[in-house]
C-alpha cells in the first residue's frame, strides 16, 4: 500500500511541472482520480449485504423453547435474511412481563419485533393498537386447539398466534376407583356419573380402609385469577362457552350457568366438617383452595378427583404414594382426563387454556421477518422444543402425534385439549376477572345465591365495560400511570438478554 501512495505521488510530480499545469492541469487531475479509483478497486473488498436480528421477548421460563430452535430458524427458508435472534427474557412472572410490555407498547418503542403474551392479554393489546392484525393464510389455524385460536382473536381477526398450550384438566386415583368398579374415563365423564363416582368411593372409604381425610374433589376455588379459571370451566361444561351472547352482551344469569353454579355448589360440605358418610365430596376448606394447597391434598392422597393445570403431573410423578407403575412405565395409580361435562355433548367445553401467544407490535420495523419467525415458532419443530425444554404442551394438535421419547405421557392430556375454551377474550378483562372470582367464591360458600350472584357479577362486568366504573390509567386498563412507572423502574431491573448468533 505505501509502494502504491509512493507511485501516485512521484506521478504527480513528473506531470506536475508549470507547464502541464498551465496547460494540462484539467487533465493531470481527472487521470489522477481515475487511476486512484482503478487503485481503489483493487483494494477495497466487496461489502457483505447484512441481513436483519429480530428481537422477541418473552418469559424466562418460556425463552429456552426459543433459544433452542434459533439455529433451526435461520437454516429455515422462514429465516431468509435473519442473521440473527436476540431472545429478551422479561422475568419470571407474566404480571411482571404485562406491566413492562403495556409501558413500552404506550410509548411507542420499536424495541421488540415479536412480543409474547399470556393468552388473556390479546384483546387489551388490540383494543390499545399495540399489535399488528396478522395476515393468514386460508385454514392457518385449522391445526391449532380451539381454545387457543380463540385467545389469538379479537373483534373477529386474528392479532396473535398460538404458541404454547396451558389447560386445566381433572386428575383421578385409577387405582381407587378400579377397585370400586370404575374402569374407564368414560364412567365418570358427565357431571352425575363424577359425582356418584365420588360418593360411591366415599361411602366404602371405612370398609375400604382408605384415609379418613380423603374427599371427593379438589379445585380452585378460592376468590383469585384461579377460580375464574374454574367458574369458566364449569359454565362451559354446561354448553355455554362465552360470558356474552350473540349481540355482545354480558349474558350470565341464565339457566344453563344456573345449572352449572346449582351442581357445583351442591358438592360443598355447608360445614367444616369431613365429607365421608354425607351427599358431599368438596370439603367446605376448599372453598379456600388455590393450586398449591390442591395440589397439596392430592399428593397426600386425600383426593379422588383434582382439578389442576399440567404441571401436577410432575407433583404426581414424583411422589412414592402416587407413582406405582405397571413394569412398562404407565402409571397406575392415577391418570388424566378431561373435566366433566353436564351430557357429554361435544358443545360443552371444560378446559381453560392458559399459555402464551405471539404477536408483532404496531412499532415495530422488520415484520415481514418478525411473521416469518412466528410462524415457525409455531410449527411442530419449535412447538416439540418448546414441551422438551420448558414442559409446556403444544399449541399444534399435529405435535401430539410425534411426541418425542419420554413424553408419551403427554398424549393423556389430548382429550382434554378436544375441549379447550378461552377465558372472555376483552380489553377490560383484568378488570371484571376480578368480578367474576368474588361473587363465583360467594357463591359456592352462600354467601350469596346462584341467582343473587350471578345478578350481581353480570352487573358488574356490564358496568366496567360500559364505563360506569371508571378504571384508572391512561389508555392502560387497570394501571395508572404512577404505577407503572414504578414498576417499570424494578421490571427493567431484572430484564435479562440472550443472544444466539450465527
Amino acid at each position: 500500500m505505501y509502494k502504491i501512495r509512493q507511485e501516485i505521488c512521484n506521478w504527480y510530480k513528473n506531470v506536475g511541472s508549470d507547464k502541464m499545469k498551465t496547460k494540462n492541469g484539467f487533465v493531470s487531475i481527472t487521470l489522477l482520480g481515475m487511476m486512484v479509483f482503478t487503485l481503489g478497486l483493487g483494494i477495497i473488498q466487496p461489502v457483505k449485504a447484512q441481513g436483519v436480528t429480530l428481537k422477541i421477548i418473552v418469559t424466562d421460563q418460556q425463552a429456552p423453547g426459543v433459544e433452542a430452535v434459533i439455529d433451526e430458524f435461520l437454516a429455515d427458508t422462514l429465516g431468509t435474511g435473519v442473521d440473527a435472534v436476540e431472545v429478551i427474557s422479561s422475568g419470571t412472572r407474566a404480571d411482571d412481563q404485562l406491566v413492562y410490555l403495556t409501558t413500552q407498547m404506550a410509548a411507542g418503542s420499536s424495541e421488540f419485533d415479536v412480543v409474547g403474551l399470556d393468552t388473556v392479554w390479546t384483546a387489551q393489546f388490540a383494543e390499545n393498537g399495540w399489535i399488528d392484525e396478522l395476515t393468514l393464510e386460508s385454514g392457518e389455524f385449522d391445526d391449532y386447539f380451539s381454545g387457543m385460536v380463540d385467545s389469538s382473536m379479537y373483534n373477529g381477526k386474528a392479532y396473535a398466534y398460538p404458541y404454547f398450550l396451558n389447560l386445566g384438566v381433572l386428575f383421578y386415583r385409577a387405582d381407587i376407583l378400579a377397585r370400586n368398579g370404575y374402569d374407564s374415563v368414560d364412567d365418570f365423564d358427565t357431571w352425575d356419573e363424577f359425582k356418584a363416582a365420588a360418593n360411591t368411593i366415599l361411602a366404602n372409604a371405612t370398609e375400604q380402609a382408605l384415609d379418613p381425610d380423603l374427599v371427593g374433589f379438589v379445585g380452585q376455588f378460592d376468590a383469585y385469577e384461579g377460580g375464574v379459571c374454574n367458574f369458566i370451566e364449569w359454565m362451559g361444561s354446561a354448553g355455554q362457552t362465552s360470558i356474552f351472547d350473540s349481540d355482545g352482551e354480558v349474558d350470565l344469569n341464565n339457566t344453563d350457568v344456573q345449572s352449572a353454579m346449582t351442581f357445583l355448589n351442591g358438592l360443598i360440605a355447608p360445614r367444616y366438617t369431613g365429607v365421608q358418610g354425607t351427599d358431599y365430596i368438596v370439603p367446605r376448606e376448599g372453598l379456600t383452595h388455590d393450586e398449591g394447597s390442591s395440589v397439596g391434598k392430592w399428593t397426600a392422597g386425600e383426593a379422588i378427583f383434582m382439578r389442576q393445570w399440567p404441571f401436577a403431573y410432575g407433583n404426581s410423578k414424583a411422589e412414592a404414594g402416587l407413582n406405582a407403575t405397571d413394569g412398562s412405565g404407565n402409571y397406575v395409580q392415577f391418570g388424566v382426563t378431561a373435566m366433566p361435562t353436564k351430557t357429554g355433548g361435544d358443545s360443552e367445553k371444560s378446559a381453560v387454556v392458559g399459555g402464551a401467544v405471539l404477536a408483532i407490535p404496531t412499532s415495530g420495523t422488520q415484520k415481514t421477518e418478525a411473521m416469518n419467525l412466528i410462524r415457525f415458532l409455531g410449527d411442530e419443530v419449535a412447538q416439540l422444543a418448546e414441551l422438551t425444554e420448558c414442559s409446556n404442551f403444544p399449541a399444534l394438535k399435529s405435535a401430539f402425534d410425534n411426541l418425542p421419547a419420554g413424553y408419551e405421557w403427554v398424549a393423556e392430556f389430548e382429550s382434554a385439549a378436544e375441549r379447550t375454551l378461552a377465558r372472555p377474550v376483552h380489553p377490560k378483562y383484568a378488570t371484571f376477572s376480578v368480578e367474576i372470582a368474588d361473587y363465583f367464591n360467594d357463591i359456592l360458600g352462600g354467601v350469596k345465591s346462584v341467582n343473587e350472584g350471578l345478578g350481581k357479577m353480570e352487573s358488574a362486568i356490564t358496568e366496567i365495560i360500559s364505563g360506569k366504573i371508571e378504571i384508572p390509567g391512561n389508555g392502560i386498563p387497570g394501571y395508572s400511570i404512577g404505577f407503572l412507572v414504578v414498576a417499570l423502574s424494578l421490571t427493567v431491573s431484572i430484564i435479562l438478554v440472550r443472544k444466539r448468533r450465527t
